[in-house]
């Protein structure tokens, strides 16, 4: 929380590391994050650049992901194109002329889509997982197309890698979500085998990731819908835990933190996920789950990350709404001075700008 007893940090990179390990900073940090359109149109309605919004709007991340994960450039736009173009070249996605969709390294087609991500098709039809072709996490040049940005701004930023799509949702990616969801019941050693060959991938991306020198990770798997897990927490101990934990073990050997994203209510495996190693909790939808209860039960163990809602509020509410909220969420969140005040998801298009700039305004009105 706000202190005006504690140092000034210098870099956002040190207020951050600071925040997280649970010292005294001088202001909590935030974090802004757009779908690319949105990003694009309010960057234009305000004259600025990126880097201009960036320290306009407070942000204190900067973003590293992989080139062989199609979805993170499958806008359509120009900049997302040169990056398809790119990740062909380099041997890290599959050449493809299909002028609607992009695919990634696992061959799962995502629809070019400005609005979000979309997938149009998984790659496995049956039970023959060698029907494809695994993809290599050694795969060179995976980080090529941001490491000069890297470079630059690694000394001011927290550097934190995305490493989305880990386990459950690159399972039923490749297999769908109906067969997946059944196999879990009806043949679990199916989805065990699936599930081993995604993680040893994961794996190896993660020591990637470490020998880039990223500060933190954040894994992402959708565990829960709006009311609770997608599968019971039993099923979720049974098929999940053991393998999250072995892949975040590579990150905590090496002391870089943990983050992990998950939408929707995970109230039932949130111990769990703190019992084998998570740090940051992404996004805190206050929709799906009480951001007070959360707060209470929990603010001395994790760092939350998220919290002002994108469901309702920002899209429909009023500037001053927003901004009550945001307050709300740094009084609450933010109790124990380990929080990083953001949106609980990336800013849609629905969202409008007079919205946006109440948020931004909330936040240097906190400090």
């Amino acid at each position: 929380m706000k202190n005006s007893n504690v140092t000034t940090f210098k870099t956002k990179k040190e207020r951050m590391k600071a925040m997280i390990t649970g010292k005294d900073v001088d202001f909590l940090p935030s974090q802004l994050d757009y779908v690319p359109h949105r990003l694009e149109c309010v960057m234009k309605e305000l004259g600025m650049t990126f880097q201009e919004y960036d320290d306009f709007s407070c942000n204190h991340i900067f973003h590293m992901f992989p080139l062989t994960e199609a979805c993170y450039y499958s806008s359509g736009s120009d900049a997302d194109e040169a990056f398809v173009k790119m990740a062909e070249q380099k041997g890290c996605i599959p050449h493809s002329d299909d002028p609607t969709n992009v695919f990634d390294n696992f061959g799962v087609p995502w629809f070019k889509n400005k609005v979000g991500v979309h997938y149009s098709d998984s790659p496995i039809k049956s039970k023959d997982l060698d029907s494809i072709e695994w993809p290599s996490p050694n795969v060179p040049g995976i980080f090529d197309h941001l490491k000069d940005a890297m470079d630059d701004a690694k000394d001011e930023y927290y550097v934190l890698g995305l490493q989305h799509l880990t386990i459950q949702e690159r399972s039923y990616l490749l297999i769908g979500y109906e067969e997946f969801m059944y196999n879990m019941a009806a043949d679990p050693g199916f989805i065990d085998e699936l599930m081993d060959r995604i993680v040893d991938f994961h794996i190896g991306l993660a020591k990637r990731y470490v020998e880039l020198g990223v500060d933190g990770v954040r894994t992402g798997d959708d565990f829960g819908t709006q009311l609770g897990l997608q599968v019971s927490p039993k099923t979720w101990r049974r098929f999940f835990k053991p393998r999250l934990a072995k892949m975040w073990q590579v990150y905590k050997d090496a002391g870089v933190t943990v983050f992990h994203h998950s939408c929707g209510n995970i109230e039932a495996i949130i111990p769990d996920l703190i019992e084998i190693g998570l740090e940051v909790l992404h996004p805190i939808q206050p929709l799906a789950m009480d951001i007070n209860e959360i707060g209470r039960l929990y603010s001395d163990k994790l760092v939350f990350h998220g919290g002002i809602d994108t469901q309702q509020l920002l899209p429909f509410g009023t500037p001053q709404e927003v901004k009550d909220a945001t307050r709300n969420c740094i009084d609450v969140l933010g109790a124990n001075g380990r929080y990083i005040i953001a949106p609980s998801q990336e800013i849609m298009l629905d969202v409008p700008t007079a919205n946006i700039m109440a948020m931004i305004e909330a936040i240097k009105e906190y400090r």
